[in-house]
């Protein structure tokens, strides 16, 4: 009895455990790669989501030739990135001191002439007063043509130009004659001391459009300057959205649901209603679940409408959600009229996610998914790509190509596998039954004692 007591509880010790392999999914695809790369990256195409099962992706390996996973993370991207703008060079002609020039009201005499869209063609500074050097005192800069409106100018000159610290004013005009104050005053400089250099070129600007600038400056120092550009503020740009149609899957017209199953675990941030037939104006509810029992979730309360009139057509637009995975939806109609004429169309819009693997072994790597009975995967690549150095040194990731899709199992990987055997609580449940059937004999024993020890009458 002890015995048997000792192998259970070693047994409940010792768990059985099952590396996932290729034969465990239901599809794949081979992946190319050129074989000098340390991380590689794979947009997800829709047929991937198509096939998984899991909304955490768990059901996702890549192997490598022998069959081995290998580290692998799937990042969502941004919704909206970062765009910069790259600085655009603008014309600047130099204004002289007024001491050397024909004094005007504005301490300039020059003729300025202008094309029909307002360019600067051709300047004329008139004839010094005096045979004396003439002294740059500022420069007019033509930015008419710019179509976006600059935050700063970024002021060049050149490199072998003695050191200075000076300050600088800068206006602007729409017609060469008036002019307001755009910045007041401000700080360029160009010192040099042993290794150590101080350096401001850029000149931060209100964003206001205007025709011309002029900048001046009011030393005696005569500052060259071998070009402006203008630099204009980044801004954010929607990613570019792939969108899938799902016809209805089931209906119940006493309720006025419309079912869809997308059979997949898009990351969708944007859902539509495609209707049957146009003039149509309804109230609706639609929501989305994660298994088809629910819990279900509002992603848009109100109306859809398609209305067309003189060959315009106007739709219900888009509407933004918070990222789901979820793949069942459920669309119903609150409207007292409103019996569709046709079954609507469910419209959701997604950006694929990056696949990262590392190339841990040999080529060629296979990218296997669809499978109900795997889990995820644990892996410390996440962090890696965290990592300032990873993300700034983008030679270390290179692309990979999707290859052919290959069947690696069948389809029945794609539903669970029968409960295993619970080993441990077979066992706990023999040592429990071990254990009163011990006390049972013991009791038994106890009792035949007593009763042969008992006096006869």
């Amino acid at each position: 009895m002890r015995k048997f007591i000792l192998v259970a509880l070693l047994s409940l010790l010792s768990p059985l455990s099952h590396a996932a392999s290729e034969s465990d999914f239901a599809y794949g695809y081979t992946l190319e790669v050129d074989g000098d790369g340390a991380i590689y990256s794979l947009p997800l195409p829709e047929e991937v989501y198509r096939g998984l099962t899991r909304a955490d992706r768990g059901d996702l390996r890549i192997f490598n030739s022998r069959g081995v996973a290998v580290p692998h993370h799937i990042k969502r991207p941004e919704q909206r990135t970062e765009v910069a703008i790259a600085d655009t060079a603008l014309p600047l002609f130099p204004l002289y001191n007024d001491d050397t020039l024909a004094s005007t009201p504005n301490g300039h005499q020059v003729h300025i002439v202008t094309n029909d869209k307002g360019a600067i063609i051709d300047i004329n500074y008139g004839k010094p007063e005096t045979n004396g050097a003439r002294v740059i005192k500022g420069y007019l800069i033509d930015s008419s043509q710019l179509t976006q409106v600059p935050n700063a100018l970024m002021v060049n000159w050149q490199d072998d130009m003695s050191d200075f610290v000076m300050s600088v004013k800068v206006e602007g005009s729409d017609d060469l004659t008036h002019w307001q104050t755009l910045v007041a005053r401000t700080t360029l400089s160009n010192l040099h001391y042993g290794e150590h250099t101080l350096v401001q070129h850029r000149i931060d600007l209100p964003l206001r459009k205007q025709k011309y600038l002029r900048l001046t400056w009011n030393n005696n120092r005569n500052i060259t300057l071998s070009g402006v550009g203008a630099r204009f503020p980044a801004f954010l740009q929607e990613q570019d959205r792939q969108w899938s149609d799902f016809p209805v899957t089931d209906t119940d017209s006493e309720n006025q649901y419309y079912y869809f199953d997308t059979r997949s675990v898009l990351p969708a941030d944007r859902v539509n209603i495609v209707l049957p037939q146009p003039n149509t104006l309804i109230q609706v509810n639609l929501a989305s679940a994660p298994t088809e029992k629910g819990p279900w979730y509002t992603r848009y309360y109100g109306l859809l409408y398609n209305l067309q009139f003189e060959g315009n057509e106007l739709k219900t637009p888009d509407q933004v959600m918070s990222t789901t995975t979820h793949r069942y939806w459920r669309l119903q109609i609150l409207s007292k009229e409103g019996q569709l004429e046709g079954k609507p169309q469910l419209r959701l819009g997604w950006v694929p996610e990056t696949l990262y693997f590392i190339a841990q072994g040999e080529a060629p790597f296979t990218l296997a998914y669809g499978s109900a009975r795997v889990g995820p995967m644990d892996t410390s690549l996440a962090q890696l790509l965290t990592l300032d150095k990873i993300q700034h040194q983008q030679q270390l990731i290179k692309a990979a190509q999707l290859g052919s899709r290959i069947e690696l199992g069948n389809k029945d990987k794609l539903k669970p596998a029968h409960p295993p055997t619970d080993w441990k609580q077979i066992v706990l449940w023999l040592v429990l039954l071990a254990g009163v059937a011990s006390l049972s004999y013991m009791a038994m024993r106890l009792y035949k004692q007593m009763d042969q020890a008992r006096p006869s009458e």
